[in-house]
């Protein structure tokens, strides 16, 4: 009931949806991995959970939301169920309370309990994801891509920017690896879904291994499957859903999330953490590209979120720290990759299982503004988290108490870019236009909005953008910021920035312009 009574917020601030986190019944009381308070550790998959809300509360956001003109996308998760330790845990789970649902890949001549049993360290249960783990690579082996060399000099010039701390405190250089599991060149600093060419990479452990001790759930088996299916049909009917987002997504079967698309008979966007664009795509259609099999409607935008934090803010990724030439080039790749639909990526800086954008920013307002801008004009879907406009540091802090102030300098940015957006067709092509400076990234959206980025400190004064050349404004007309509504200012065939803010150039009457 708090999101109904704070809609008003939401709303004015210009955003048309809103994405929740599962409110399905959590796992009751302390476990030995703590307790479930964020939605992701299913006990009863049919009932709401009393800490949330009621299932009316439940369906009166959703009618109040339509009752705007607003949508909302829920959050699920079918790859698993809450922390399981041995058979007694899961005699009151509801569905799938027999451990014969649940993927026991490697138990061997070990009981259930033996396999779930918190005490020993993992693997049993055999992991999905995690360094040595079997999965992306050999198990036993660290899956790291690259390794710090540190350096001689203590006088780095990286230092206090941000850089040291992100990469993972590396004082020096990180470089490929070569005794690695990796080949030279990976865009990923460790072996993620979807590197096949990592050695060892093992996609029977990946689909059948578990996240720690959440019960990985086997839908091999027929009941399991049969019931999620209809499950998630209940539940969109059930609630009116307009939209799902569905967790973990790589780590279930390719038919399966295309029948889960069926089922639904609502979009569904995967969680797919890869910097591999071909599989990424995979999760549109299987094989991919338009003869594939449907699989889900859209993904979330992993591949470009991890450059585009690195060229935004300095997190460390490889190619990509400080350099927005390639995000820009991951950009134009992604519209070359065999997508079913480019407009259906979900763009992101940010959500509740990242490190925030102005944490990883060192909270520079100009950088924050910079990326935030990347996230609302590229194509695709923009998606932003929750206090991102009152410059929040804090992962998954609540919000109430700092105040829904719609004068705060950030909900007016995130208003008017959103204002700007709406003027953009989602179909509007995106071209990529190189600059001089990789610390620049420029690129259009059809012939009417050019948006001009950069990453430079909040301290460097004005910014330049060469090497971009403008189309002709049309007849009394000139390009103007849409951000701020002052023309822009050329300079020996650059366009010249005040400050490191971002530019939202489009074309405006002159007399409506500051021009006297």
């Amino acid at each position: 009931r708090g999101l109904i009574e704070y809609l008003d917020y939401i709303e004015e601030m210009g955003f048309e949806a809103i994405w929740i986190t599962p409110v399905v019944k959590q796992h009751p009381g302390r476990t030995a991995s703590g307790t479930g308070c964020m939605g992701y550790w299913a006990h009863d998959i049919y009932k709401i959970d009393e800490h949330f809300g009621t299932p009316q509360d439940m369906r009166d956001l959703v009618q109040e939301l339509h009752r705007r003109n607003m949508v909302i996308m829920y959050d699920f998760v079918g790859n698993h169920m809450g922390p399981i330790h041995g058979e007694a845990s899961i005699r009151d789970m509801v569905p799938f309370n027999e451990s014969r649902y649940f993927n026991q890949l490697f138990i061997g001549n070990m009981s259930f309990d033996d396999y779930t049993n918190k005490s020993h360290s993992w693997p049993p249960p055999a992991q999905a994801m995690w360094s040595q783990s079997g999965a992306q690579c050999t198990q036993g082996v660290d899956c790291s891509c690259y390794k710090c060399k540190e350096s001689l000099n203590e006088d780095l010039s990286m230092v206090g920017d941000g850089a040291t701390e992100s990469a993972g405190g590396c004082r020096g250089e990180m470089v490929f690896d070569p005794e690695g599991p990796c080949p030279e060149g990976a865009l990923s600093k460790y072996c993620m879904p979807g590197d096949y060419t990592c050695q060892g990479y093992n996609e029977t452990v990946t689909h059948r291994g578990w996240f720690y001790d959440l019960g990985d759930l086997n839908q091999t088996d027929p009941f399991v499957r049969q019931t999620q299916l209809d499950w998630i049909k209940w539940f969109v009917q059930e609630y009116d859903i307009d939209y799902l987002r569905l967790d973990t997504a790589p780590f279930m079967e390719f038919d399966f999330l295309s029948d889960l698309q069926e089922s639904a008979n609502v979009s569904i966007f995967g969680e797919v953490t890869t910097t591999n664009l071909t599989f990424h795509a995979q999760f549109q259609s299987n094989p991919p590209g338009p003869a594939g099999r449907p699989v889900l409607d859209g993904v979330l935008n992993f591949p470009l979120y991890y450059s585009a934090i690195a060229g935004f803010c300095g997190e460390w990724w490889p190619f990509s720290q400080w350099n927005l030439t390639f995000l820009g080039a991951r950009m134009e790749q992604q519209l070359e990759a065999p997508y079913r639909s480019v407009e259906r990526l979900g763009n992101f800086v940010d959500n509740h299982d990242t490190p925030r954008i102005a944490s990883v920013c060192n909270q520079d307002e100009g950088r924050i503004a910079n990326a935030v801008a990347w996230t609302m004009l590229a194509k695709g879907m923009p998606i932003i988290y929750y206090g991102t406009e009152a410059l929040l540091a804090s992962i998954r802090s609540s919000f109430w108490q700092y105040g829904f102030d719609t004068k705060r300098e950030g909900f007016r940015f995130m208003k008017t870019l959103n204002q700007i957006r709406s003027t953009i067709s989602a179909t509007a092509p995106l071209q990529v236009h190189p600059t001089s400076d990789d610390g620049t990234l420029v690129f259009s959206r059809g012939d009417s909005v050019f948006v001009f980025l950069n990453n430079k400190a909040n301290t460097t004064g004005h910014v330049e953008y060469c090497g971009v050349r403008l189309p002709e404004p049309e007849t009394h007309y000139h390009w103007a910021n849409a951000l701020t509504k002052f023309p822009a200012r050329f300079h020996e065939g650059c366009l010249v920035a005040a400050n490191t803010l971002p530019l939202v150039l489009t074309q405006r009457p002159r007399l409506q312009s500051h021009d006297h």
